[in-house]
């Protein structure tokens, strides 16, 4: 096998992943195909990191709840909307693929699984970098993704939900449906509607959700009954992981959204809360290095295209120094000496 790729031969190796991640999973299949999986995913290292991006997409579809009345017969399209008119990441591909191993690796064993509810009658796949973009999903919903960001659109009949990939932000504008509820799912939680207009911000550590229409229900991963908060416009809830509580605020919500204009405006945070906020738009994320200025605070209103040069200036405004570690790394620390 050769070092370049031939023409078409990315297509070709994620045909190949979504047929294993397909057969594997499926419980008829026998010691020969396994054997002949592990063959194909030692034959070259490209197999074995799209096996792994197969499997990160089949394991999302695993934690999206079941329904139990899908129809059988029903097509699967990729890519809805103009989305299909737009050149796409490698990981649109992966999801066409996953369908198409879906209905061609398993055929008729799949029958059931979809009349169980286990697959959507349509996947959308989303991404915007490096800049915002605004996309329509099959149910007529308006989602604006903020720079960077991913999402995962599965359209059942009884239910719609979204997976939005951590370190994303997204404007949704949904399409009201009291018979057709719509999810949105996070590393660190989910927020559930009808029809609304709300921001969810989320990293690998929180989920920031902010209410400007409607009502939506957040609920951190596997809540239990009395751990989910409801909101009413203007309401913001934060989750962060491991904590055993839903931290509300009273917040404008317009200033939850002024990213869609390019701004950033924070609110009097502490800097822990900050940092985070700021770190999606800059080249090199800043760490903090210490308590104390984790607990610092600032405001304003900020450029999205110009947080470096906020970042450059709180040396000048806080008693903190910016410098670099042993490993290269932008670092905020604190000037106080611990005695």
């Amino acid at each position: 096998m050769t070092n370049s790729p031939a023409p078409f031969d990315e297509d070709r190796i994620s045909d190949e992943a979504a047929h294993w991640c397909a057969r594997l999973h499926d419980a008829e299949c026998s010691d020969a195909e396994r054997a002949a999986f592990g063959r194909w995913r030692a034959a070259d290292p490209r197999h074995e990191a799209e096996y792994q991006a197969m499997l990160e997409i089949w394991q999302l579809s695993e934690r999206l709840p079941p329904t139990p009345h899908i129809q059988p017969n029903l097509a699967i399209s990729p890519t809805p909307g103009r989305a299909r008119s737009q050149r796409r990441p490698r990981s649109g591909k992966r999801i066409a693929a996953v369908a198409a191993g879906v209905l061609v690796g398993i055929g008729a064993a799949w029958s059931a699984g979809w009349s169980a509810g286990l697959l959507p009658s349509r996947v959308g796949y989303y991404a915007a970098q490096p800049t915002p973009r605004m996309v329509e999903l099959a149910d007529g919903s308006k989602v604006e993704l903020n720079s960077n960001s991913q999402l995962i659109f599965a359209d059942f009949r009884d239910r719609r939900s979204a997976w939005l990939k951590s370190g994303g932000e997204a404007y949704f504008r949904v399409t009201h449906d009291t018979l057709q509820p719509f999810s949105v799912w996070t590393d660190n939680g989910s927020v559930r509607v009808t029809g609304t207009r709300f921001n969810v911000w989320t990293d690998q550590n929180q989920t920031l959700v902010t209410l400007l229409e409607g009502s939506v229900v957040v609920s951190p991963p596997d809540s239990i009954d009395g751990n989910s908060a409801q909101l009413t416009p203007g309401m913001q809830a934060r989750y962060l992981k491991g904590s055993a509580r839903i931290e509300l605020a009273q917040v404008a919500p317009t200033g939850a959204i002024a990213w869609t204009e390019g701004k950033l405006v924070i609110d009097d945070l502490p800097l822990q809360a900050a940092i985070p906020l700021i770190n999606r738009y800059l080249r090199q994320p800043v760490l903090l290095d210490d308590a104390a200025v984790a607990a610092m605070r600032i405001g304003g209103i900020y450029r999205t295209d110009d947080l470096q040069a906020l970042v450059d200036s709180l040396p000048k405004v806080l008693p903190v120094d910016l410098r670099k570690d042993n490993q290269g790394r932008m670092v905020l620390a604190s000037r106080y000496v611990q005695l």
